[in-house]
């Protein structure tokens, strides 16, 4: 299983939300903050991705790239 905590930091209408994903015991959770006020968060089971993903890195590349 893949694990780790990935940060990334978007401009919309000139305001900085910071995105955080992280894959936690089989759940891969992401939030978005706004000054530290989280605004969304959404928490998806890892196995709805293990079945029709053939590779880790692909999560993990999900993962980073905000397809959560």
């Amino acid at each position: 299983m893949v694990t780790g905590n990935f940060n990334t930091n978007i401009k919309y209408n000139g305001k900085i939300y910071h995105v955080q994903t992280e894959i936690i015991r089989g759940n891969i959770i992401t939030q978005v903050f706004d000054g530290g006020k989280i605004l969304i968060s959404r928490k998806n089971p890892y196995e709805d991705y293990n079945s029709s993903v053939k590779q880790h890195k692909e999560v993990e590349d999900l993962v980073k790239c905000g397809k959560f």
